[in-house]
């Protein structure tokens, strides 16, 4: 299953994110990708600093994972032409989430096999001034739509605000969940997701969680905003993760009160409620190649790369061969 947590800067989807991870840890094996700007999932998480040569945003780490997941694809002539949106196609290889000896996740994560974290990486010295966080994003789009979960779990920790729909991530999980303050512009933000997903075909794939909750008064204002059938439950201010936040240092949660905890069950119910459809979610991939590749710049540099889109590839038979 997929999960990624979005929500505006500091609104706590980074935090969720690390609690919901641990929660479902021992279910299954857990892949956990840090695509934040601001890598704060690391520290959350118990691991080292990561060094820039394994964030799969660096030059290298993009050559050597688009080289294997290229594989044997003969519609994709020449690595430059591996796009953002590339799908899968006959002669792909995949990252398979449960193979403890799976290549790239060797290479490119850390932690053991039943836990492991990727990061996608910040600026580097050279881009300053001169790129995008965007470009950076393009890696991660390719890792998720070549990757193998049937077995295990990948848990996100997406990009702040909406920028998931400047690129297909929106379309490539099983559940969005934000992160909610009580606020005005905790609801505004909210009704914006809201829209941009439903105009992305994945309106019902979006759930909410309050967080920073304090009081009756709180709860009232978000479930007065929020549908209840989009709204999961609420992270009340904790006494635990403020602590947490001004130490540093790793999460536990066990350490977390019974009422927070009880929210974070009630988003794993809800995700493993969900049964995937991998061809839905690959003929989302399509149409969002279609579209992209059909932009001027791509074509007048590329050419046409609808070509990337092998209709005789069947996603379940791929996904089983892994199983």
């Amino acid at each position: 299953m997929r999960i990624a947590f979005v929500g505006k800067g500091g609104s706590g989807k980074t935090t969720l994110s690390a609690l919901f991870s641990q929660y479902i840890k021992d279910k299954a094996p857990v892949l956990v990708i840090d695509a934040d700007l601001n890598m704060h999932l690391p520290t959350l998480l118990g691991f080292q600093e990561m060094s820039q040569e394994i964030h799969i945003s660096h030059p290298n780490a993009v050559k050597t994972i688009k080289n294997y997941l290229r594989g044997t694809n003969e519609r994709i002539k020449e690595l430059i032409h591996f796009r953002k949106t590339t799908p899968p196609a006959n002669g792909s290889q995949f990252i398979v989430l449960h193979n403890p000896n799976d290549t790239i996740l060797k290479q490119f994560a850390v932690g053991d096999p039943n836990f492991r974290l990727m990061v996608v990486g910040t600026y580097d010295t050279d881009d300053i001034g001169a790129s995008c966080y965007h470009n950076n994003l393009a890696i991660l789009e390719n890792v998720i739509s070549h990757l193998v979960d049937t077995k295990g779990n990948l848990v996100t920790d997406m990009v702040a605000g909406v920028d998931a729909f400047a690129n297909t991530l929106h379309a490539q999980f099983d559940m969005l969940v934000l992160a909610v303050e009580p606020t005005k512009r905790g609801v505004e933000v909210y009704k914006q997701y809201q829209k941009l997903a439903d105009d992305a075909g994945v309106g019902d794939l979006l759930f909410v969680v309050g967080n920073k909750v304090r009081n009756t008064t709180d709860k009232e204002f978000i479930s007065k905003h929020i549908p209840s059938n989009r709204l999961l439950g609420f992270l009340a201010d904790s006494k635990y993760l403020r602590a947490k936040d001004q130490e540093g240092g790793q999460l536990d949660i066990a350490m977390l009160e019974p009422e927070n905890k009880k929210t974070i069950e009630v988003i794993a119910d809800k995700l493993f409620g969900i049964y995937p459809d991998h061809t839905a979610r690959l003929q989302r991939l399509y149409d969002l190649h279609r579209r992209y590749v059909a932009q001027d710049f791509i074509c007048e540099r590329f050419g046409d790369l609808t070509g990337h889109i092998d209709e005789s590839f069947n996603i379940k038979n791929a996904v089983k061969e892994h199983d």
